[in-house]
């Protein structure tokens, strides 16, 4: 809400390399936001005010914005985070062979200081959004027939409401995912509880997941009922160390392919690493029953057994 770093966003946004661009500014916290010439660095601008004025919640403040863009393809963007200038033009660029309605790539996530903790988003499909959003605000376009659709930003949610939006589309479309960072996202610059750091309340994003698993409920069961796509989830989560949520989906596809041996094994190791060392146990014995003998499940049942006794000591 008009904070010190808003001209770094705008000047960010104006600097994109794709000719075409509208900037749209919704002053959220009333008429108390400066204001505004009608172009930044050469592209067009307008300043959005609520009527009747007030402060605007997240979801009610992104929602005016989807009223008032006119643009083919839309993307949001805070004010304290920042667009790189190839990242329209790297999106809309990519091949959408599929008919995607969303393009995202991945954002850059830096520190309070400045400096790079990792990456967000990757590869994947849907069944991602029952852990999380697939990617940042600021790193997805999306068409506006979604929003023509009905898209909107639930007023219900006051975190995750980008999360949820994402669900929304997820329900029209497939995403297309794109192999480079177009955005920064400075993870411990907000206050929503939903950052790193400072900005991190694991309370307040466990209860809104809650919410999120409940409202759609049924495009997850859809969602993960496809064993391949949980699987290649599941994995991506092991490899990336998220154990937890790893273990979970490699119980989704024992659930419904209950002799895959790739799954016994690697939700083994998924939970052997997140310290659940009985389902671990559980699983690497299953797998090593179905294949006797198997070098690669006697090395991970070794590790199990060195995991136990480094517990018992």
């Amino acid at each position: 809400m008009d904070r010190p770093t808003f001209a770094r966003a705008l000047d960010s946004a104006a600097a994109q390399t794709w000719s075409n661009i509208e900037i749209v500014v919704v002053a959220a916290c009333g008429s108390v936001h400066r204001s505004l010439p009608t172009s930044w660095k050469g592209r067009p601008l307008r300043l959005v005010y609520p009527q009747p004025d007030r402060r605007l919640p997240r979801p009610e403040a992104a929602n005016l914005a989807l009223d008032e863009a006119r643009g083919e393809w839309l993307n949001f963007l805070d004010d304290d985070d920042e667009l790189l200038p190839q990242h329209v033009a790297t999106l809309l660029g990519t091949s959408r062979s599929r008919g995607e309605l969303v393009v995202y790539a991945r954002t850059r996530v830096l520190d309070a200081q400045g400096r790079l903790l990792g990456h967000i988003s990757h590869a994947g499909n849907h069944v991602q959004l029952y852990f999380h959003s697939r990617a940042t605000t600021c790193a997805t376009l999306f068409h506006r027939s979604l929003v023509d659709d009905g898209v909107r930003f639930d007023p219900d949610f006051a975190v995750h409401e980008d999360h949820d939006f994402q669900v929304a589309c997820a329900t029209r479309t497939e995403f297309r995912y794109v192999d480079e960072a177009t955005s920064v996202w400075h993870a411990q610059a907000g206050d929503s509880g939903c950052g790193f750091g400072v900005n991190d309340d694991a309370s307040l994003r466990s209860k809104s997941i809650e919410k999120i698993r409940s409202k759609w409920a049924e495009p997850f069961l859809r969602w993960l009922t496809d064993a391949d796509a949980v699987f290649f989830t599941a994995r991506q989560y092991l490899e990336g160390g998220d154990h937890v949520a790893a273990s979970m989906c490699f119980d989704q596809v024992l659930y419904l392919r209950p002799s895959d041996i790739n799954a016994l094994n690697l939700g083994g190791m998924a939970n052997l690493r997140a310290g659940r060392l009985d389902r671990a146990e559980q699983l690497l014995t299953q797998a090593a029953n179905k294949l006797p003998g198997h070098a690669g499940l006697q090395q991970n049942l070794d590790l199990l057994r060195r995991a136990r006794a480094a517990q018992q000591q």
